[in-house]
This record gives C-alpha cells, structure tokens and sequence, in this order.
C-alpha cells in the first residue's frame, strides 16, 4: 500500500535525527541506513524473520490516541544498552551470548528507546499536521516465533505503518531497527482516522415543534402584477492580460539577477539550475512536502495592489544571514541544527530579502509592461508539512505564478529559490484548462455559460438526454528514463514478466506518449549522481502523477545525495549496477506489481 508522501518526509527526517540523537547519547557513530516503509498487516509483521527481539511501547498522545511499537534483536539491545553504559567490549558479546535481558541491561536499552520517543515527538510536533506526542513505557523481550499473530498480544490485529533500517555501530553485525505505528493514526490503511464530527442535533419531536399559525395567503391583484422585461446585456469590457512569455522573461531575469546580487553581496559565487515558472494553487504548492522554509512578504504597488511571497528554506536563510554578518561556521551550524533563526540572523536576512525586492523592481521596470513597484515585508517562518490550506499563514489561498530555481554553490549544499505572486496582480489570464499528466485523462476546456441563458437539455425531454460517456480506461505502464540504452534496456528486461507496458525515453524526450497510459511509476536511470541528474529528476518527477513512486537508479550514492534525491520527489533509490533480482524487488515494493 502507497505511504503519503508527507508520511515518507517525516520519517526520514526521523530517521536522520535518531542517528545524531543516539550517535551522541552513545558517544560514538550510529549509522542507519537502508530505510524501509510500508504499510502491513499483523499477520505480515510477523512473517518478518526476526529471532528472539525485545518490544518497546510507545504510548501516543495528543491528536491521536494509541500504542507504537519498537522491535529490535535482543543482541542488539544488549549491544546498545551496554555501549550505554560503556561496559567493556568483551562484556558486552558475553552478554550477548547469555541472551539474558534483564535488570541493567533492560534498563539501558529503556534509555535508547527513550531517546527514540524523544526524536518521534520532536519530528511529529515540528513536521506532521497534527500533534501526536510518543512516550516510551514498558520494554519487553519475546520470542516472535510463540506469538499468535490473531491474539491481542503483544498488540491487536490491524493495519500497521511499517518502517525499519539497517544499523551500524561501530564493528557490530547487527539486525534491522523497526517501528510500527497503527496505520489509521496516520491516514493510512483500508480506514484512515478521522477527525470526530461534531454531533447532530437531535430532531424535534412533534410536541417540540413550534406550532405555525396560519395566515390568510394574499391573493395578487392585477395592480401588483408585473411584466418581467428583458434583461440587456451590456458588452463586457474586454480584459488585457500580460502574456506569459512576457512575465517568464521578467521573472527569470528578476530572479537570476537576485541570485547574482546577493553572491555578490556576501561574496559568493551562486548559480541558478533548472529555472522554470508555472501556475499554482496553494493546494498545489504544498501537495509536496519540504523542509521547515521562511516566507518574505513582497508588497507590490503599481498597477495593482497585493503581496507576494519570496520563499526559501530556512536552513538557507540562515546561512545567508549568518555569513552577512559574518557569523562562525560553527555557530552558523548550530542554528541550523536548532532550526533557531533569532533576532540577529532574522534581521540579516531581512537585508537580503530586501537586495531581492531591489532586484525585483528593477527588472519589471525594465521589462514588464504594468507598474510593478515591491517593497520588503514581514517574515513568515513555516513548516510544509503543517500548513493548511485554509490558513491565511504563509500565504492565503489564491491562484499563483511561481518562478523557482535550485541554487548552486560551491561552499554549501543550497535548497530552491522561488517567488509566488498572485496572478491578478501580474495581470496574468487564468491558468488554462488541464491537459494532463502522466496516465491523467486530458480536460477540453469547457465554455462558460451566460446566466441568462437556459440549458439546452431543459428544453428537451427526460428520455432524450444523453449521459456523459465514460472516459475509456488506459493500459497501465512503467516508465524507465535514462540515455544509456544498454541499461534501459536490461531494465526493461528485467521487468518484461511484469503486467504493465514497459515505456522508455530518453531525458531530452517529449514525454506525450506517456499520456496515453495510466502511469503505474518511473525509473529515471543516472550515469552520474550530479547537479544535471538532479534536475532530469525534476522534470520526470513533475510530469508523474503526484502519488505514483519515482525510483531513482545510479551509481555511488553519498548521504547528502539520497537526502538530497528525497528533497527532489524520489520515493526509493537503487545502486547500479543493479541486478534483476534488486529491479524487480523496487518494482513489487514501489509499485505493487508482481513480476513473477
């Protein structure tokens, strides 16, 4: 079953947090790779091949209500809880040999799990729309082999959110670290919790009801009557929009412009990749989750009057007014990890938001054929993944133009760059009629109907109207993107027992051909993991269906690439060279699909 793409953003920044947070409770380096989601069934919990294991609760407060889970092996456990505690390393594969999990090797593994908790509470109450608090309570160690998985013990039938990862501690052959989260706490599963719906009032009862008291009904005289006349249509005046070709030039050169000023104020040297404009709703924007981002009011006069928004991430923001005011690299670091911008760091970059209004206005004056005149505003601080729609904060909820770029730099790893600007205040037409994504049906634009005039099939009889005709249902496909045909190639092979068409292209390719299907997911193969393949990744991820998986295939992935990667929209990674085996097992996990 699909995660959420929300749900995938949290836990991997869960899952980032827990190796610093355990690391530095350890005094040594935790590495915890391989992450694995999904959503199961006790039943298929416990088909898991796990030995003896240890199960912490974690009781969840707050929004929802419920039990979570922590299985890890019990040698692993002991490991942990004896690192904890610094007990010699021979002491510590003693114990593991013993296999004994009580007293204070219980209690030094309750205090990792505690951590745990810690870092889900952190990441839940900073990241998810709702607030869910986790407290760890009993640890426990079973035998998953004794256990009936129809029973209530250790915890009921259901559906459950499944995450687990690979660690590694030092020299340690250890097993997987696994959490599982009742699947309805986190809209997720066959039966999603819901917010409790508010009681209807109960009818009246015929003795309740206020009795009406009749009145004579006054009869119309010929005096009150009146002939209804024709309502005349006065013509509308015609509207002139800016075309859009114009506002993109104005708006790629504002922002290329911003990017060069601001370097050149804080002495470095940014580049802007992959730069591209589009309309948007707010709905839209935040359908993708990012990390925690600031919003610089944009207050436009002119022509028109409103606000728009110049959006980057905070932890950009942060370096950018840490380096204005020439701050330590260290301390530019530890409000990062904070996520603390302060009052300093704010007023820094309120100068840089005001170097971009400048480089705003200067490029519509030049180019733009309205008054177009910005000026700095507030600063809005928000988190993606908690936003909603109807909250007037970031921004209210409004049709968009959106210019945005990745920012390169050689001194640091950058986020994306954009402004959103109301389309009534550039002037812009509305957003023309959909024409489809990926494996969507294509919309004709539909012509608007004058309030006067009458619907055709009301003229008609019942029996004569003709229902809509359903749309036909389109063949489903797997994607595979890349310009190495040897490898698209053994993909494609790899994959031919699959039910779904297999679709190749190249990354220059017009993707039309994909609309023609009902898009199941997409390879994107990289003869390189770089800044180009990153944005190859954007394009094939931008035209995918929002809720269908991107598996991102290349070789010799660092950390700060597979972040970097999940930044961008990819569901999974896969190392190449692959095998078909490794192909195949992304295909059924991704995407559902046997390949058998």
């Amino acid at each position: 079953m699909a995660v959420s793409a929300v749900v995938q953003s949290v836990f991997n920044t869960i899952l980032e947090q827990l190796a610093e947070e355990v690391g530095a409770l350890l005094g040594t380096t935790v590495d915890l790779t391989d992450h694995r989601m999904d959503v199961l069934n006790k039943e298929e919990l416990f088909a898991i091949n796990r030995g003896r294991s240890v199960l912490s609760t974690m009781v969840i407060s707050g929004d929802h209500t419920g039990d979570a889970f922590i299985i890890s092996d019990l040698k692993d456990s002991v490991i942990l809880g004896g690192t904890l505690i610094m007990l010699p390393k021979d002491q510590i594969e003693e114990n593991c040999k013993m296999r004994t999990f009580e007293g204070e090797a219980a209690d030094a593994y309750g205090e990792v799990a505690n951590i745990i908790a810690g870092v889900y509470t952190s990441v839940f109450l900073d990241m998810y729309p709702e607030n869910m608090h986790f407290k760890r309570t009993t640890v426990d160690d079973f035998i998953p082999t004794q256990l009936d998985p129809q029973a209530d013990q250790p915890f009921p039938p259901g559906e459950y959110f499944h995450t687990s990862c690979a660690i590694t501690l030092d020299e340690y052959e250890m097993h997987r670290l696994e959490v599982i989260v009742p699947a309805q706490l986190l809209g997720l599963g066959s039966q999603p919790a819901e917010p409790q719906a508010a009681p209807e009032p109960e009818p009246e009862t015929e003795q309740e009801k206020p009795q009406a008291t009749a009145e004579p009904e006054e009869q119309p005289t010929d005096a009150d009557e009146e002939v209804d006349e024709p309502a005349v249509e006065e013509p509308a005046e015609e509207v002139k929009y800016v075309d859009c070709p114009t506002a993109d030039r104005a708006l790629k050169a504002s922002l290329t412009q911003c990017a060069e000023e601001v370097g050149s104020m804080l002495g470095l040297e940014l580049e802007l990749e992959n730069l591209t404009t589009r309309y948007v709703s707010k709905e839209e924007y935040f359908s993708r989750p990012g990390k925690k981002a600031i919003a610089a009011e944009m207050l436009v006069t002119g022509d028109s009057e409103g606000t728009g928004y110049f959006i980057t991430e905070l932890k950009d923001a942060i370096y950018f007014g840490g380096t204005m005011i020439m701050l330590p690299e260290e301390e530019i670091e530890n409000h990062t990890k904070s996520g603390e911008l302060g009052e300093d760091l704010e007023d820094a970059f309120g100068e840089v938001a005001n170097i971009i209004s400048g480089g705003l206005v200067q490029n519509f004056d030049e180019m733009y054929p309205r008054k177009f005149h910005l000026k700095k505003g507030a600063l809005h601080l928000f988190t993606p993944t908690k936003v909603k729609v109807e909250d007037p904060e970031p921004f209210p909820d409004d049709e968009y133009y959106q210019v945005s770029a990745t920012l390169n730099c050689e001194e640091r790893d950058l986020g994306e760059l954009c402004f959103l600007c109301p389309i009534s205040v550039l002037h812009l037409a509305p957003r023309p009629a959909p024409t489809g994504g990926w494996g969507e049906p294509e919309q004709a634009a539909q012509p608007e109907k004058k309030a006067t005039a009458a619907p055709a099939a009301a003229t008609e009889p019942a029996e004569k109207a003709k229902p809509a005709a359903a749309p036909e249902e389109k063949p489903a496909a797997i994607v595979i993107v890349g310009d190495d045909d040897a490898q698209k190639n053994f993909f494609a092979s790899s994959l031919t027992a699959a039910e779904p068409a297999i679709l190749q292209f190249s990354t220059g390719d017009n993707f039309s051909e994909a609309r023609q299907f009902s898009v199941l997911g997409a390879f994107l193969i990289m003869n390189n993991v770089d800044e180009q393949s990153f944005a190859h990744m954007i394009k094939v991820r931008s035209e995918i269906p929002a809720q269908k998986p991107l598996i991102v295939a290349g070789p010799q992935w660092t950390r700060s690439d597979v972040i970097k990667a999940v930044r961008y929209g990819a569901n999974d990674i896969l190392l190449t060279p692959a095998t078909e085996d490794e192909i195949r097992e992304k295909v059924e996990t991704n995407l559902k699909t046997s390949c058998q």
